[in-house]
Parts: structure tokens; sequence; C-alpha cells
């Protein structure tokens, strides 16, 4: 039971922090490409990028409680799996490009909802890894 509280808790704040970086990404975008007229590509890693910077430092403090001082095992980690999760952005943005008649914002939108559980999963499994970063502040 504790354990599934623990978890619920986690995607809570994760969800939250996704929500923050989410505006950073989308106000990034939509200011590269609505306002300097960014290609719609470069918009995307733009953004992706400002929010991913502050994803990580949110979600290492807050989400997953992170408190190891592996820095230089972590990062390369993290930036692994931002790298994985961009280019998933960057094909479902492009597929829904290419296949749905909506505009680019309202589609760069989807996209991020569509990415929410895989992101999630691949830094719960991965970037702040229990197996790999013992320590944390709960078991």
């Amino acid at each position: 039971m504790l354990s599934r509280w623990i978890a619920l808790h986690e995607f809570t704040f994760y969800i939250i922090i996704g929500t923050i970086a989410t505006a950073i990404d989308w106000g990034t975008f939509s200011l590269c490409f609505l306002k300097f007229q960014w290609y719609y590509q470069i918009a995307l890693v733009s953004g992706y990028t400002l929010a991913a910077i502050f994803h990580y430092i949110a979600n290492k403090i807050v989400t997953f409680k992170c408190t190891s001082k592996e820095l230089q095992k972590q990062l390369p980690l993290y930036i692994s799996v931002a790298a994985v999760s961009l280019v998933m952005n960057m094909l479902v943005m492009a597929l829904l490009v290419r296949f749905i008649p909506f505009p680019k914002v309202i589609l760069r939108m989807a996209t991020t909802i569509i990415m929410i559980l895989p992101n999630y999963l691949l830094h719960k499994h991965i970037t702040f890894s229990k197996k790999i970063f013992s320590t944390r502040l709960y078991p």
C-alpha cells in the first residue's frame, strides 16, 4: 500500500513539474515558431532543451528525491534519455504534421500529451533508477 502511495505521489509531482516544463517548452516553441518564424523542428528542439534543463533539476530534487551526488554518472544518463525522448518527440511530431492537417502548435501539444507516459517511465527506470542510484529519501 505504501509503495502504491509513493508511486502515485511521485507521478503527481512528475505531472506538476512536467506541466511547468511544458509551459517552458511550448512557450519557447511558440515564440520561436510564430514570432521568429523558425523552422518548426528547430523551434521544437529549442523549447525542448530549455524545458529539459528545468525538468532534470526539478525531478531530481522534488519528484524522485534523488540525493545522489554522482552527477558524472547521472547527467550523461539524463542527456541520453532526453536525446532519445527528443527523437521520439520529433518523430511523433513529424508523423502528426504529415498526416493531420492541424496547426503545428496544436500538433506540438498533442505530441507532448502522447509522450507523457513514455518519458515518465524512461526517467523513473533509467535517469533516477533505484538500481543505479541507491541514495534516495525513501525506499
